[in-house]
């Protein structure tokens, strides 16, 4: 009995015994040993110094040691070459575990490119604030006939017109086209005698609108339609911007005298019987064909002047 004891004893002490050299053994391992190897303990690398290295150079040697890393490229440096190292983290020398993130500022290749902004229609001074702020610059200005004074007409860079949402280099030149303004007082240009098409592009070219236009009589074709009358009248002063009505017709000078006559009594405040419009007309149309050409005699309407004394009304001196 007491031998079973003794033994019982042994064996429970022995137990506790193994069962303390196992749990030393698993400690030992998982923290001497695997933690170790885990960690890379005692295995620290050194961060080497970038800042002679170019980007390649800088990554090639970080990827032999083991080490990861960020780059940063944004902001472009003009006083230093292009993929240089500008600056890094943690500095040259700095002993860091394997598999750690290294920072870098790097010098791009070049400037960031820009967009070009929604400046189309907005004035010149909006439209030089907002190209500063995009980065970009402006080169000539351009001058065109239009109401809009100062205002952007179209932007162009290298001799081509560009849209907004172009990308462009940062600090491009680029070209406006601005608005000129309309002028006021200035000649109203003569269409008579001028196609109807042909009449529309020389107010559009002289900075004028297009009014109401008239046709007399029927016509077959529209491209026959010739301008025979027009107000304002040609050579008055006038501002640009406003239109300028016209009156049409298929039909020659000689068949439209009478109109002619009707109009001139309404804007030139001519006479019913007077006939310097016609004959003033006549020479702005250059009528030279006879048949067309309007009457050379206005004996009939022109008033009479006295040439005798007994003819002479009071007041009245012949010389």
């Amino acid at each position: 009995m007491k031998f079973l004891k003794a033994l019982t004893k042994w064996q429970l002490w022995t137990s506790l015994l193994l069962m303390g050299l196992a749990c030393f053994g698993i400690y030992h391992f998982v923290f001497k040993i695997w933690l170790n190897a885990y960690t890379n303990h005692n295995q620290e690398i050194e961060i080497p110094d970038m800042k002679k290295m170019n980007l390649e150079d800088a990554l090639l040697a970080l990827d032999k040691l083991n080490l990861t890393y960020e780059v940063d490229s944004i902001r472009f440096d003009s006083t230093r070459p292009p993929h240089s190292i500008i600056d890094f983290f943690p500095e040259a020398g700095f002993m860091v575990k394997e598999g750690r993130k290294i920072f870098i500022k790097a010098n791009p290749k070049g400037w960031q490119p820009t967009t070009m902004p929604d400046i189309v229609g907005k004035s010149k001074r909006l439209a030089f604030t907002q190209l500063k702020l995009s980065g970009l610059s402006v080169g000539d200005t351009i001058y065109e006939p239009d109401i809009a004074k100062d205002a952007v007409l179209r932007v162009i860079f290298k001799g081509k017109q560009i849209e907004k949402g172009t990308s462009l280099p940062r600090f491009a030149k680029i070209d406006l086209v601005l608005g000129r303004g309309v002028e006021y007082g200035v000649k109203t240009p003569s269409l008579l005698g001028l196609s109807l098409e042909e009449a529309r592009s020389s107010m559009l070219a002289k900075q004028f609108e297009k009014g109401r236009i008239s046709v007399e009589g029927s016509f077959s074709d529209s491209s026959k339609l010739h301008v025979f009358y027009q107000y304002p009248l040609p050579d008055d002063n006038y501002d640009q911007g406003l239109p300028i009505d016209l009156w049409v017709s298929e039909k020659n000078t000689a068949q439209l005298k009478d109109k002619i006559k009707e109009l001139d009594l309404q804007f030139r405040n001519f006479g019913p019987n007077d006939s310097l419009a016609l004959s003033k007309y006549e020479k702005e149309l250059n009528i030279k064909d006879g048949k067309e050409a309007l009457p050379k005699d206005h004996s009939e309407t022109a008033p009479k002047i006295p040439k005798t004394k007994e003819e002479q009304p009071q007041g009245f001196e012949v010389e």
